[in-house]
């Protein structure tokens, strides 16, 4: 092949597979990771699972109320007509009471309808997880489709770019009597044929692009189509289904709701056994007039209770319970096979891309040597006008059926990532409310920990000189934000990091002890918790501060309260925590005995 002919295709190409699929430094990139973390919250879907997750937050909190004693009081005050020898007189009377109702056994009907809320809190919020993963998917479906077809449109607009320049070609020949008419005949089809393919997929780009500004809000810019990464697991298909009860967030919240469903059976059987009441009574005030009387008294009993509706009521509900639960788990289990089919059939799907991949690249290499050869051929008179022509189809298609492979591999891994729970890492995005103002912090309610604001860089760099946000007290609350979300989360590493290396507890002696403790405790919670209030945070010269809040920390059944300092210092450029101080408040446990 001519050298001058080689150099350009191969520069010709390098720049085609760069423009399709490489980076781009252009300012005006809207990068997938960066669109998904804009968009999340925006979703119908995902703002009514956060909405039901907070109603479910407040289901808890009223079940737990039925543990703590009921205080009632009256006041009752009227009129009557009695008649003393004879005489009728009018008498006014006036009381008041308070007493105490303390239920101290009701079958563990309120054990069980505590655990049967935490149950569902649990799968609500795993609801909303799956509700981020499942938009983060279709984000990247759609940021995907608008790449491709942009791609496509370029790979085609070059492709008419050819053919208009052999048009040319062909018209000097035919005017030179050189070739016949019908050659500029063919050309003329051939044209017509791309123009209109053109058309058809610029139809389909408005469409996608509707489609993206609907989901985004905003018109698609420059977009480039990222390389996410497989999942680590995606060689081994048998094992993701294996742990489908683990890693998917449907499947995880319909086992939930099983559980649920299950606790519901022992609240229903708990109205078949009898209740006991404990009851205080205290006669405040008792007057009479026209003769004044005054008394007090007090007293107390211990009730024991046995409903029995002749109806059936009560076994009719446990009977419902028992086959509500049945339900559940016969939902779960086809849910469970629906998971594994579809694990099956993307991993196949991924498995066939992934065979092609290669093959696909060389055919756009061979077809660009073809076209250019024949091009040149063309002009010396060695190759037709058809040779020509097919040579150029082939290209297209092959630049067509590469960025479709590539786009179809991103949607598909994207989709398994979604499956397992893992997309919104992969895109190094998670969910992260809106920022707060520090200054309606110390006078709001309580808000969970991951509403404070955390920013797409500290949130996975970790340097505070890294965020968008220049106020220190910003940038530290935000770093406080990370600390309570990785608490919360779970997420042990990222806790760790939070501290200084040589960080120690009062107590515990080692900075060692200490890590194997706070290993054992976030390791041991069950749904852990944490919202603050009250924050107050103040920085102290260039690298201490302090920040002071209201911590409540909820898991599984026991509850805190604390007034919690926290001393920071900044280590190689971002906020370390140095020292942790917390008086507790009274705390409130849920009993087991219920």
């Amino acid at each position: 092949m001519n050298p001058q002919l080689n150099a350009l295709f191969k520069i010709t190409l390098l720049c085609g597979l760069l423009s399709a699929f490489g980076t781009s430094a252009m300012a005006d990139t809207e990068t997938l990771p960066a669109v998904v973390e804009r968009v999340l919250l925006q979703q119908p879907s995902v703002r009514s699972a956060q909405a039901l997750l907070n109603a479910a937050d407040s289901q808890v909190s009223q079940v737990r109320s039925d543990y703590l004693p009921t205080a009632s009081l009256g006041y009752r005050s009227g009129k009557s007509r009695d008649e003393t020898q004879g005489i009728p007189f009018d008498r006014t009377v006036r009381r008041s009471d308070a007493s105490l109702r303390w239920n101290l056994f009701n079958g563990g009907t309120d054990f069980y309808r505590l655990r049967s809320s935490q149950f569902a809190r649990d799968a609500a919020e795993t609801d909303l997880d799956d509700a981020l993963e499942r938009v983060a998917a279709e984000i990247t479906e759609n940021y995907a489709d608008v790449v491709r077809l942009r791609q496509t449109i370029s790979s085609l607009n070059e492709t008419i770019t050819r053919q208009e320049r052999l048009e040319k070609q062909v018209t000097e020949r035919v005017n030179a009597g050189r070739i016949p008419p019908a050659e500029l005949d063919l050309m003329s089809v051939r044209l017509i044929q791309s123009r209109t393919l053109l058309g058809q997929l610029r139809t389909q780009l408005t469409t996608a692009e509707y489609r993206y500004r609907l989901l985004t809000g905003t018109p698609p810019e420059q977009l480039v189509l990222p390389a996410i990464t497989a999942a680590a697991h995606e060689s081994r298909p048998e094992l993701l289904i294996e742990n489908l009860r683990e890693r998917n967030p449907r499947l995880r919240a319909a086992l939930q709701r099983v559980s649920a469903r299950q606790a519901d059976i022992g609240a229903a059987r708990g109205g078949l056994l009898p209740s006991i009441d404990l009851e205080l009574s205290k006669r405040l005030n008792n007057n009479t007039d026209p003769v004044p009387v005054t008394d007090s008294d007090h007293g107390g009993l211990v009730r024991i209770n046995l409903d029995i509706p002749l109806g059936g009521r009560t076994i009719a509900r446990h009977n419902e319970a028992i086959e509500r639960h049945e339900a559940a788990q016969a939902d779960a289990d086809q849910l469970s096979n629906d998971l594994a089919r579809e694990i099956a059939d993307l991993y196949g799907q991924l498995e066939e891309l992934a065979k092609i991949d290669n093959s696909l690249e060389q055919r756009v290499l061979s077809a660009q040597r073809v076209a250019a050869a024949y091009e040149l051929h063309f002009e010396a008179g060695r190759r037709s006008l058809n040779d020509v022509s097919i040579a150029h189809d082939d290209l297209f298609e092959a630049q067509r059926n590469l960025i479709e492979a590539r786009a179809r591999t991103t949607v598909l891994r994207a989709r398994l990532l979604s499956m397992t729970g893992e997309l919104r890492d992969a895109l190094r995005t998670r969910y992260h409310p809106a920022p707060i103002a520090p200054e309606l912090l110390g006078s709001k309610p309580a808000v969970p920990a991951s509403a404070i604001a955390i920013s797409d860089e500290t949130a996975y760099a970790g340097a505070d000189t890294a965020s968008s946000v220049s106020d220190p007290i910003t940038k530290l609350e935000s770093r406080l934000g990370q600390w309570l979300e990785a608490w919360s989360q779970k997420n042990l590493e990222q806790y760790r990091a939070h501290y200084t290396p040589d960080f120690t507890a009062a107590g515990l002696g080692s900075t060692a002890a200490w890590e194997n403790e706070r290993r054992r405790r976030i390791n041991q919670a069950v749904s852990p918790s944490i919202r603050i209030e009250s924050l107050k945070s103040e920085v102290n010269g260039e690298d201490r501060a302090t920040s002071q809040f209201t911590q409540h920390y909820t898991s599984g059944n026991f509850s805190d309260t604390v007034i919690k300092q926290i001393d920071w210092i900044r280590y190689n450029g971002q906020w370390l925590i140095a020292g942790e101080t917390a008086p507790p408040l009274p705390s409130v446990k849920a009993g087991s005995s219920h």
